[in-house]
């Protein structure tokens, strides 16, 4: 089974998803956080080759299959439609948009790119 090269985005909710990653078969390889403490944190639960950003776009750049969005909720689409462009596959961990605008131009990209989007909304059932 291939391995597959994850980024997080946010660790304040993405540092929960840590341990779910590893045993599915997952290597985060880059994170992204603005927040120093944070990256303390979690830094000795991640690979030593993990790479750490605080510029968005310098995360993306780096060589990933997949992002896993944990920032802000109502932050996730315009971030989504950065990764799917550069066909980046993508898992908002709740809710993408807090418009019906955001919706459909998440939609849109999605359904143009090569790369998946998923949403795994879990927030009621925490």
């Amino acid at each position: 089974m291939e391995t597959i090269k994850i980024g997080i985005f946010g660790l304040r909710r993405g540092s929960t998803f840590i341990d779910s990653i590893k045993v599915c078969n997952g290597e985060i390889v880059a994170v992204c956080e603005k927040d120093e403490k944070l990256i303390a944190e979690v830094k000795n639960d991640l690979p030593k080759n993990t790479v750490f950003f605080t510029d968005f776009d310098s995360f993306i750049a780096h060589p990933m299959d997949c992002v896993l969005l944990a920032n802000f909720f109502h932050e996730h689409t315009p971030y989504a439609i950065r990764c799917l462009e550069k066909g980046i596959h993508v898992l908002s961990e709740c809710t993408a948009s807090s418009t019906l605008a955001e919706c459909v131009a998440l939609a849109r990209t999605a359904r143009n790119s090569n790369a998946k989007y998923m949403l795994a909304e879990n927030y009621p059932f925490m």
